[in-house]
Parts: C-alpha cells; structure tokens; sequence
C-alpha cells in the first residue's frame, strides 16, 4: 500500500510539473505570437499618412491571453477590412473596396501558434 501511495505521488508530481513546463511554453507561443503578428500588420497595414499602420500593438489580457488591436485608430480596423459605402450630399454613389490586411495575417499566426505550440518540448 505504501508503494501504491509513493508511485500515486511521484506520477502526480511528474504531471504537475509537466502541466507548468505545458502553461510556459504557451505563454511563450502567445506572446511571440502576438508581438510578430503586430509587427506584421504595421507592414502590411494600408497607408495614406502611416497612423494607422504604426498603431497595431498587443496587450496581455491573462495567463497566455493576448489581443492584437489598433492603438491610434481602432475604428478603422472593420471599414478598412471589408470596405465601406461613400456618400456625398445627395446620396449613395459608391463603395470602397476593403482591403484584406487582418485576417490573412490572424489566419497566418493562428497557425504558426498551433504549429509552435505542437513542437513545443515539455
């Protein structure tokens, strides 16, 4: 019986320590995930005046939770991304093209995370 316990307790520290080593290298996966996603966006960002481009960063939110978002024009982020209608005084005449810079780039490092984070030793 006291083998049985010492074997449970050695198993259940070997787990533990193999679940920390697991979080850490999330965490790691994440943050570099998210800071060369930012660096992606600012180079493949539209540009007229470049505040918009130079505007994407990223910001922890919890353990190995980050979002990538516009700091200096957030707003622009979704008529950029899928266009929008232009108006003038007398109504309607058009619409902007959007220009898919956000979601190549989400559907890129969504991957490489994934990819990393498989690779990952423990």
């Amino acid at each position: 019986m006291a083998k049985t316990g010492s074997v449970a307790i050695q198993m259940k520290e070997l787990l533990d320590e193999i679940d920390e080593n697991l979080k850490e290298s999330v965490e790691r996966n994440a943050r570099a995930c998210s800071k060369d996603s930012s660096n992606k966006l600012k180079s493949t960002s539209p540009r007229r005046d470049g505040s918009y481009a130079s505007g994407w960063t990223s910001k922890k939110m919890g353990e190995a939770d980050y979002v990538v978002y516009n700091k200096t024009e957030g707003w622009k982020t979704h008529i950029l991304e899928n266009g929008h209608v232009i108006k003038n005084k007398k109504g309607t005449y058009g619409r902007a093209p959007g220009i898919k810079h956000i979601a190549p780039v989400e559907q890129e490092f969504a991957d490489r995370f994934f990819q990393d984070c498989m690779r990952s030793e423990l």
